[in-house]
């Protein structure tokens, strides 16, 4: 991790948000709940470009998807792969504890 500068934030959650962290943090690891935060914070922006891109190359498609040729089909078809692939490597270093999302669900 390279040297930073930190910035202290305080926040404050429900119950349910404060269980939902924590079993977070407990199944991901990181030793550490403000570390824990900023990977959540991190993925969801990862997550929200994706999903932000996604909606580009899907409204193409429907807009006229008989008028793409079928290289452009292709294209699109591996763009939104890629794209999935993208948030699963967003997500997978987020892993929950098991027993705190039994309790959440």
């Amino acid at each position: 991790m390279s040297e930073e500068k930190r910035t202290p934030i305080s926040i404050y959650l429900t119950p349910r948000a404060a269980m939902i962290l924590r079993g977070y943090s407990m199944g991901s690891g990181y030793g550490s709940l403000s570390r824990t935060v900023e990977e959540i914070i991190l993925a969801f922006d990862a997550v929200y470009q994706s999903i932000k891109t996604f909606n580009f190359y899907t409204n193409a498609l429907n807009t006229n998807p008989r008028n793409l040729s079928k290289d452009k089909q292709i294209e699109t078809f591996l763009a939104i792969l890629s794209l999935l692939q993208s948030i699963n490597n967003s997500l997978s270093r987020l892993q929950p504890s098991t027993d705190e999302t039994q309790i959440t669900k």
